[in-house]
């Protein structure tokens, strides 16, 4: 019996649970802690130290177009050669079109290639000694930045440059600059080759390039690392009531031309959470329509931007309507998180109409119902889930998938005004599986998302609101729950505009994204980017609001001269065409077309990447490379515990000498119980 009291002393020391699991048990492969150093995947492998990482950040606004330089700085601390590896997130539309790397002074510029040639063109030069960078998309708001050949207490500085389309919704233009790829739930019970990576999780089945998406993250405990650093020049074009940043404290200067010079205060700050910047321009009570074009290599592209009326509309009468409400408990919501998920709900739930009917979904490892049935929305239902609400925990897995087949029903003709409303942090690799069940199931149902925490997957939030023909919607912070979520009911209340289509010439673009324009939510613009066939006279777009008509024809003089509208065209482009894979379009189809736009408009993509190379071996042949990967913050909110399962930041020499200590201790119990035998 002594035997078995010290196997299970030694094994509640060793064996270290977790929390933040699937059903069945995700794949890991090693500790997903990074601090000072990293563990090897092997349990064996030595220490390693990991290059620094210091990210500074410049973007400047014009209008809704923002273009957006990052510096990232990678700086060796050991006596070796290393390759350092980061995975960063960026928004899921950047139109990434430029890299390059420094060295000191010299400055050696990137080029799109196909990806396969890209990774064997560096894999030759990091073999080489060359001092290479690569940037490589592993999803739609995921990158790798690796960068070879980083000599003994050295640095290398690599450069990236997008474009990115503002959100402008609510009366709102909205600036999102993501910093930090959150921990991830990966499903899966069977191991896969996959794609090889640095990440602390394993390639399973249903998340095959789990190494990819998974950076090592520092444990709080050791204090944060990777500081950030944001200036942001606007020129708003338009005049501004108010500007402020929900996220971060900032210094804000305006200028004589009415432009502003914006930077974090202090200087800089870890980057755990994203950076967020709001300004509110003047709307009015008819719909706002204006129009942008480019040429670019003989080739005419446009932008339009239609913003429905903030009044109400006329002759809209309410419909009653059936809420289902969706809410993530899982690990990666404890803390903060799940204080603003039940402050939104039970807002919501104040908001309903006695005519009306709801129900609760909570899920985590897996998912159940407050009610067997959706229910009226009347005082004694009301409180009961209110009640539901207050008594959630955060804790295991985020198993959207369960939530998902309770409330997609599929159906089609129904008498109410169907709506669910997803409230999460979206911190899920099988993104693609949850977009082919939204598609499939959706019915005449409407999905509305709701992002939460300081670093939600905002791509996943996004597409999935797209896919339920709905919209999504963000709340950082527990004070912007009422702001936020009265904004959303005015959504799901009514349609703001509807039947919307768009013309040159009277007849269609020649290629418009997106290709089947959507019904306009109140607040919710819609921005349409299309490629003309030709010289026009003029542009129309119509629609309707209520039971009145709406038109708009513009004559192309009165057209204004935009930059990176054809950048964006192609972007557009490129996520449309990764969205028909859920459809099920043909891979190589999709993958020549995102190819061909990708390579003629420079842009990184899922199968481009950016590429940058030194020409000279600066690496000694007799030296070794050592790949170490660069650690992560924890999103700001999170709680360590709750999602990797109560793993500390303690070494692993104090880890053995503590096993050691437990198996001493088991010695001495079992011989005393000889010796009192």
């Amino acid at each position: 019996m002594v035997r078995i009291a010290a196997f299970a002393v030694i094994a509640t020391i060793f064996v270290v649970p977790n929390a933040w699991s699937a059903p069945a048990e995700p794949l890991r492969r090693s500790t997903p802690e990074a601090g000072i150093t990293l563990r090897g995947k092997a349990p064996d492998a030595p220490s390693q130290t990991a290059p620094a990482l210091k990210t500074d950040v410049a973007i400047d606004v014009t209008g809704i177009i923002a273009k957006i330089r990052i510096r990232q700085t990678f700086k060796n601390p050991d006596n070796a050669w290393v390759e350092g590896v980061y995975i960063f997130p960026l928004p899921e539309k950047a139109a990434v079109d430029e890299m390059r790397m420094r060295i000191g002074d010299r400055v050696i510029e990137g080029e799109i290639r196909e990806r396969k040639q890209a990774k064997a063109a560096y894999d030759k030069a990091r073999r080489s000694g060359k001092r290479a960078s690569l940037i490589e998309q592993e999803r739609a708001n995921i990158f790798t930045a690796s960068v070879a050949n980083i000599p003994p207490k050295g640095d290398i500085t690599v450069e990236i440059g997008y474009q990115q389309r503002l959100r402008f919704a609510d009366g709102i233009i909205s600036l999102r600059f993501p910093s930090v790829v959150g921990p991830r739930f990966i499903p899966g019970n069977r191991p896969v080759a996959g794609v090889g990576g640095t990440g602390w999780a394993a390639n399973s089945d249903r998340v095959p390039d789990a190494e990819r998406i998974t950076p090592p993250v520092r444990h709080p405990n050791l204090g944060s690392a990777n500081p950030l650093t944001i200036n942001v020049r606007l020129n708003p074009g338009m005049p501004v009531g108010m500007l402020r940043s929900p996220s971060h404290a900032i210094d804000a200067a305006i200028q004589e031309n009415g432009r502003y010079e914006i930077a974090l205060k202090g200087g800089d700050a870890p980057a755990n959470r994203d950076f967020v910047l709001h300004w509110y321009p003047e709307t009015g009570d008819t719909p706002f329509a204006a129009l942008f074009s480019e040429v670019k290599n003989g080739e005419a592209y446009l932008m339009a931007i239609v913003a429905p009326p903030t009044g109400k509309m006329p002759d809209q009468p309410r419909i009653p309507r059936e809420v289902i409400f969706i809410i993530d408990t899982s690990g990666s919501m404890h803390g903060d998180s799940i204080v603003q998920a039940q402050a939104a709900l039970k807002f919501a739930l104040d908001r309903m109409h006695p005519d009306d009917r709801f129900n609760i979904v909570r899920f985590s490892n897996g998912a159940d119902t407050l009610f067997a049935s959706a229910k009226p929305a009347d005082p004694s239902h009301v409180h009961r889930a209110k009640h539901f609400v207050q008594n959630l925990n955060a804790d295991g897995g985020t198993n959207i998938a369960a939530a998902l087949r309770l409330a997609l029903d599929g159906q089609i003709g129904g008498k109410e005004l169907r709506q669910i409303v997803l409230i999460t942090d979206g911190s899920v690799g099988n993104e693609a599986a949850l977009f082919r069940h939204i598609r499939r199931d959706i019915g005449d149902s409407r999905l509305f998302t709701i992002g939460i925490g300081s670093a939600p997957n905002s791509h996943f939030m996004r597409r999935s609101a797209a896919f339920g023909r709905g919209t999504f919607t963000h709340i950082g912070n527990t004070s912007d729950v009422s702001e936020t979520m009265s904004a959303l009911f005015e959504k799901l209340e009514r349609p703001a505009m509807t039947d919307i289509a768009a013309t040159t010439n009277g007849v269609p673009f020649l290629r418009q994204w997106p290709s089947m324009l959507p019904d306009l939510y109140h607040g919710e613009p819609l921005v349409l980017t299309a490629k003309l066939n030709g010289p026009v006279d003029n542009i129309e777009l119509t629609g309707r609001r209520g039971s009145q008509v709406w038109s708009r024809v513009f004559a192309a003089a009165s057209v204004r001269e935009g930059k990176g509208i054809a950048k964006m065209w192609a972007r557009d482009g490129i996520a449309a065409q990764m969205d028909s894979l859920v459809l099920g379009a043909n891979s190589d189809t999709v993958r020549q077309e995102v190819l061909k736009l990708a390579l003629a408009h420079g842009l990184l993509s899922k199968y481009t990447s950016l590429i940058s190379i030194d020409r000279t071996p600066v690496r000694p042949e007799t030296a070794s490379l050592q790949r170490r990967a660069v650690p992560v913050e924890l999103p700001a909110g999170w709680n360590y515990a709750a999602v990797f399962g109560g793993r500390t930041a303690t070494p692993a020499t104090l880890q053995i000498l503590t096993g050691l200590a437990a198996l001493f201790l088991c010695a001495l119990l079992l011989l005393a119980r000889r010796r009192t035998a």
